[in-house]
């Protein structure tokens, strides 16, 4: 059980290196399409599209952090403590992002997440760097 955890926990981790990426790019394309725009308006469906790929990308930080979770139970170490850092910040930059924008400044909350995601992506390859044993 532990062993097949560990893979799926290792095979994770290149698919939120990609949301993230993908969703990073989308944020600053959305970013310059709302450029000069009054920050009370609305994206349309570029910004529709990244809080999609925001969600999808926070829910994969969820599961990777579940899988992580189980693992320890079952006794499983990372080889660097700082792993649980990187982790946490894959896990908690998004919905913590999401709390401080307050959804009406359009532009500034775009660039809020994009911070965010940036955090995600950065942690995820640090994540990555100090798990093996």
């Amino acid at each position: 059980m532990l062993t097949t955890l560990i893979k799926i926990h290792e095979d994770t981790a290149p698919v939120i290196l990609a949301a993230g990426g993908i969703t990073l790019i989308w944020g600053i394309i959305v970013l310059v399409l709302t450029r000069g725009r009054a920050s009370g308006q609305g994206g349309g469906t570029p910004l529709r599209v990244f809080r999609v790929l925001l969600t999808i990308t926070a829910a994969l930080g969820l599961v990777q952090a579940i899988l992580g979770g189980l693992m320890y139970l079952q006794g499983a170490r990372p080889g660097d403590g700082l792993h649980f850092v990187y982790g946490g910040i894959v896990l908690l930059a998004i919905p913590v992002a999401y709390v401080y924008s307050d959804q009406q400044q359009v532009r500034r909350d775009i660039i809020i997440m994009v911070i965010a995601v940036l955090a995600v992506v950065g942690a995820a390859v640090r994540a990555f760097m100090t798990g093996q044993p």
